[in-house]
């Protein structure tokens, strides 16, 4: 039986973890819980135990750190990374992916290549 790993989407508009989510499990490699609530983004994650967390950053800023620390300060998901989906600049000036504010990001507008790309080398490393 193939183990499948778990993800974990954070974002308010239910239309873009529904696109990232379908691109994921499409591969057939991953298990997809989508979360729009920051409030229960924590009680969700401890419950699913995600191999990653896909955040956005559009959020206010004090949410996404807040939620970061909480996740780092648990026991039981503090080795779990934390990606951000990031709307910040333009993308004229910002490269597709890479580390901002401390985390790992995709930015937007999204390619979900990229995304598939990225995720693949976090959870399951380079070829």
């Amino acid at each position: 039986m193939k183990v499948l790993k778990k993800i974990l989407l954070i974002d308010q508009e239910p239309a873009v973890t529904r696109l990232i989510k379908q691109a994921l499990e499409k591969t057939g490699r991953y298990s997809i819980k989508e979360e729009h609530d920051g409030q229960f983004a924590l009680r969700s994650a401890r419950w699913f135990q995600p191999d990653l967390i896909l955040i956005d950053s559009a959020a206010a800023s004090s949410d996404r750190d807040a939620l970061a620390r909480q996740v780092q300060a648990d026991n039981a998901l503090k080795d779990t990374p934390v990606v951000c989906l990031s709307a910040l600049r333009p993308e004229s000036q910002m490269m597709s992916g890479g580390i901002l504010s401390g985390y790992s990001f995709f930015a937007a507008p999204i390619r979900i290549e990229e995304v598939l790309r990225g995720v693949e080398q976090l959870l399951f490393g380079k070829d």
